[in-house]
């Protein structure tokens, strides 16, 4: 008889930084495929050998599953009953010589005639509780990882910018990310705009040198872009071009209770935004050299 292992012994896993956990499907799907043949099984002597063959992997499993973080509520009553039983199959095989495995006993056929109801018992109760759990499929956004935006959405700037972004801009990145994943459209934009303006000042710094350098973030992005365009440096003007556009087309609109941004707006700015942080990535020293001077 066919018995499936199977491969990832975890039924759902915890997202790091984020209240939710990651659902492991195929987990499920294998689980079934070990039940089934169980409960489709008679408790006879010609095949008891069998029945416990096919008990193989499932009392594991099942504990993985009833001690994951997601915890199932309904089930877990049948499922600690399903392992007893399995435990006391076992129990049978390890005590019973093996010429007698398949001798007419009326306590044998009980023993493992449980083992195959309470198998069909756990997997009606699973699946009626797996019904009624609030499972979502956030769709994908461009070519971007769902687990990605929500876990580490920085991943989207290469590794040379991404060592360059202080803590601050890091977190309003990841922000950004989880509320890009699950359409919080206008979350999205406020947290990318954050980022970005994180970045403009420390490239300002760099661009203009400002003596003193001031304490806190200039007042506004026009200051910002007024300073900068004072400044000869290299590719400046491709900055101001990008912020200008932000500015006009999202930033401040943004800041109005009234403006609501759709998903692919949302996304777009995510997108723009990206290539403004990349452009003034490029031209930041790493956070060492800032750190050391």
């Amino acid at each position: 008889m066919l018995n499936l292992p199977i491969q990832e012994r975890w039924a759902s896993i915890p997202l790091g930084g984020v209240p939710m956990e990651k659902i492991n499907l195929p987990f499920f799907y294998q689980l079934g495929a070990l039940l089934n043949p169980l409960t489709k099984m008679e408790a006879k002597a010609s095949t008891r050998l069998d029945v416990w063959i096919a008990t193989f992997n499932i009392a594991t499993n099942v504990r993985v599953l009833l001690d994951s973080p997601y915890t199932l509520i309904v089930c877990r009553v049948a499922g600690e009953e399903l392992i007893s039983a399995i435990e006391k199959g076992n129990e049978w095989i390890r005590e019973t010589d093996h010429k007698e495995w398949g001798k007419e006993g009326y306590s044998a056929d009980s023993i493992f005639q449980q083992l195959i109801e309470k198998a069909n018992k756990f997997q009606t109760v699973l699946s009626e509780e797996l019904q009624t759990l609030e499972t979502y499929h956030a769709a994908q956004k461009g070519n971007y990882s769902t687990t990605g935006l929500i876990k580490q959405a920085e991943n989207i700037l290469p590794e040379s910018i991404r060592n360059k972004m202080n803590p601050n801009i890091i977190e309003e990145i990841r922000h950004s990310g989880r509320c890009l994943v699950f359409d919080n459209s206008t979350a999205s934009g406020f947290h990318i705009l954050r980022a970005a303006e994180l970045v403009m000042h420390e490239y300002y710094l760099v661009t203009c040198k400002p003596q003193p350098k001031p304490v806190g973030r200039l007042d506004s992005w026009g200051t910002y872009l007024a300073e900068l365009k004072k400044s000869t440096a290299p590719d400046t003007k491709k900055v101001i071009a990008l912020l200008q556009q932000i500015k006009d087309d999202d930033r401040n609109l943004i800041m109005h209770p009234e403006r609501v941004l759709s998903p692919d707006e949302a996304f777009g700015l995510f997108e723009i935004v990206k290539s403004a942080i990349i452009t003034m990535g490029n031209k930041l020293p790493t956070r060492r050299k800032r750190q050391h001077k």
